[in-house]
């Protein structure tokens, strides 16, 4: 991805959509005329998140890259959190009875808690921390001694 991603409204749009497929699950649609696509939605939103975080870890020299993660993260989150409500869900819309879509709810629940795992190091790599001053004062001395 070596153009311009506008990943506030990319995130965006994720969120709104992980909404939308948890009202679907937590109202009682039917789900012969929904499933389908929600199961669509769901591959859409991780793949998309997978995408963005591959984004985040190749470019370490973003401006507003600790921002971006934030972001990223609050999306993965909220992913992880849908996966989990959709597999304890007993209304109308419950996967329990499907065996194959509940082993991939799991993976894709585990999937975004690995994520997660990684947007914390990475924001740890921005911000790391350390007892020792970053410029001596001895450093500082030499580079001020031309002023």
């Amino acid at each position: 991805m070596n153009r311009h991603v506008n990943f506030k409204d990319n995130i965006f749009i994720l969120l709104m959509r992980i909404k939308v497929i948890k009202d679907i699950i937590t109202l009682d649609a039917d789900p012969e005329i929904f499933q389908d696509k929600v199961l669509d939605d769901i591959d859409f939103i991780d793949q998309t998140l997978i995408v963005l975080m591959d984004y985040l870890q190749g470019n370490d020299r973003l401006i507003s890259r600790e921002g971006f993660l934030k972001y990223q993260a609050e999306a993965e989150s909220r992913f992880e959190r849908l996966m989990g409500d959709f597999l304890r869900h007993e209304g109308n819309f419950s996967i329990r009875e499907i065996p194959a879509v509940k082993e991939k709810l799991l993976a894709l629940q585990n999937s975004s808690i690995e994520r997660q795992k990684i947007i914390d190091h990475l924001g740890k790599d921005i911000h790391p921390e350390t007892d020792s001053p970053v410029v001596s004062s001895d450093e500082l001395a030499e580079l001020l001694k031309a002023f």
